[in-house]
């Protein structure tokens, strides 16, 4: 069996196929940093695994907030893994600022605010000696268009910030522009001050970009989502769960509605950088728990059981020891698989893993391709926590997915 690799991961169709190509497209675009944070609650993630000093936690990376949030809470371990060797890279220098940085204003200048006049003289000083050479050469080089534009990519913490950049970053400033243009103002929300005030402000400053034509648009076509890194596969499973009449612009719309209605601004950090581009700077209570001084110091005596890899997390699970990992998160990979890659995942599981263990990840649809993709006796062996997943699901401040699911080993 060969080892995966990001193209193979995301190309399921034949090439001379329509979607096909728009997966060879969306392989070539996603073979770069795509995010600069990640879209999925940590908090939610935290109450479905039910993490103790016994939990061994294989997830996979992106921006890496997650795999920090997770080591706040004391597991014996967490490998962060990821076949887009970009977010590894963005992991790595978190990983190395919050060893080697000093205190924890220095460590908030680069992620929280994700600039500072000093970022370039403490990561020479504090962190580049401790990167490895791939991490190194990532961080002090760029593509000849991001070199003309910006410098190398470290140069990001010194002039725009991190969180004007990476792919995912450009297309919510691409919209963040549109949204300006129609004369709508998204990063109003942030002024509220009840729930009552937020869906006020919602109607007024977001929810009419929706009724543009140019958005209408836009919003159908697959290549669009590949900003957001939805894959075409992700973007199908999305159509699915359309009533009569509806398009994707109504999912669009209704969670967004989700994300700025439904939970308060003053501590929705998704929300703040979906409408805003930032986090809450000043008052720090609005941003990732891995960047608030309360767990800067359990976050720096666990940094030592973080572990990161290039690579899948089929891979890592089948190529790994028996019972190394017992606790699982998938981000949203199910809809990135055909049936046959499930199958090889969900195998792998049950040959590694110990009973009890528990997986979690989320779909672009309301239901869990597990039930109709798995062959019927490997699923006998999950229990599908459904009422939790339900419940947990309305609690997910990100709101950008339509499902979340938690399985347990039986």
């Amino acid at each position: 069996m060969t080892e995966t690799t990001l193209h193979s991961a995301v190309r399921n169709e034949k090439l001379s196929s329509k979607q096909g190509l728009l997966q060879k497209l969306f392989a070539v675009w996603f073979d770069a940093f795509v995010y600069n944070q990640i879209w999925e609650d940590p908090r939610v993630d935290i109450e479905a695994l039910e993490i103790d000093g016994d939990s061994r936690i294989l997830t996979i990376s992106s921006g890496g907030c997650n795999a920090l949030n997770y080591i706040i809470e004391g597991p014996r371990s967490v490998t962060a893994v990821d076949l887009n060797k970009h977010h590894i890279y963005l992991l790595n220098l978190k990983l190395a600022a919050l060893k080697h940085l000093p205190d924890h204003d220095k460590f908030f200048a680069f992620f929280g605010d994700g600039k500072g006049e000093n970022t370039g003289s403490d990561y020479l000083r504090y962190i580049r000696p401790h990167l490895d050479r791939d991490t190194r050469n990532f961080w002090e080089s760029n593509t000849l268009g991001g070199s003309v534009l910006y410098g190398d990519r470290i140069a990001f913490f010194a002039n725009a910030g991190l969180y004007d950049h990476s792919r995912n970053g450009y297309f919510l400033r691409f919209f963040h522009a549109m949204a300006r243009a129609f004369g709508c103002r998204p990063e109003e929300i942030l002024k509220a001050r009840s729930l009552e005030e937020q869906t006020a402000l919602y109607t007024k400053h977001i929810d009419p970009f929706f009724d543009t034509a140019l958005i209408k648009t836009l919003g159908k076509l697959p290549v669009t989502m590949f900003g957001l890194g939805i894959p075409p596969q992700q973007y199908d499973e999305l159509k699915k769960d359309l009533g009569q009449g509806r398009t994707v612009i109504d999912t669009y719309r209704e969670r967004t509605r989700r994300l700025a209605c439904d939970y308060p601004i003053g501590e929705n950090y998704f929300a703040w950088q979906a409408f805003a581009r930032r986090y809450d700077t000043e008052n720090r209570v609005a941003v990732p728990e891995y960047l608030k001084e309360t767990n800067y110091d359990a976050l720096k005596a666990n940094a030592g059981r973080l572990d990161t890899k290039v690579g899948s997390a089929t891979d890592v699970i089948r190529n790994g020891d028996t019972d190394k990992f017992n606790r699982f998160v998938f981000l949203d990979a199910q809809d990135w698989m055909n049936t046959d890659q499930m199958t090889e995942l969900w195998s792998a599981i049950t040959e590694k893993a110990e009973p009890g263990s528990r997986m979690i990840f989320r779909t672009a649809g309301a239901a869990s391709p597990l039930e109709e993709n798995l062959p019927a006796d490997l699923l006998s062996k999950f229990h599908y926590e459904r009422e939790i997943s339900d419940r947990l699901f309305k609690q997910d401040r990100a709101s950008i997915y339509g499902g979340f699911h938690l399985y347990v080993l039986r």
